[in-house]
């Protein structure tokens, strides 16, 4: 079962621009796009910087500003260069947006 914890309040998210939120001492990115909440983990996988939310949104991928490789919204897979995102079961809650409580599992892409 998916436990969930929240991130924000619905006032505080606004179309087209991704929000960094920290979900218990994990940074994770998240996206409003269309209507429909997306969250992903804030830190790139090519070189760690956690600069997701900062990304360049085309569609329902977000491009790490630092060098450009690029993830799907929906899955976390990379488009463009390698790796993947972890990513965030998201729900809304009257005006409440909660996100999936993080795997503190390391090895959480491994299973």
């Amino acid at each position: 079962m998916i436990r969930y914890v929240k991130a924000a309040e619905l006032t505080e998210c606004s179309s087209g621009r991704p929000k960094r939120v920290i979900v218990e001492d994990t940074e994770v990115a998240l996206f409003f796009i269309k209507g429909q909440f997306y969250a992903v983990q804030n830190e790139c996988p090519h070189q760690h910087f956690s600069s997701m939310h900062e990304g360049i949104v085309n569609g329902l991928e977000v491009t790490c500003p630092m060098h450009g490789w690029t993830f799907d919204l929906t899955t976390g897979q990379a488009t463009v260069g390698g790796g993947r995102l972890k990513h965030y079961a998201v729900k809304v809650v009257g005006n409440d947006v909660l996100i999936e409580a993080p795997n503190p599992d390391p090895d959480w892409a491994l299973k």
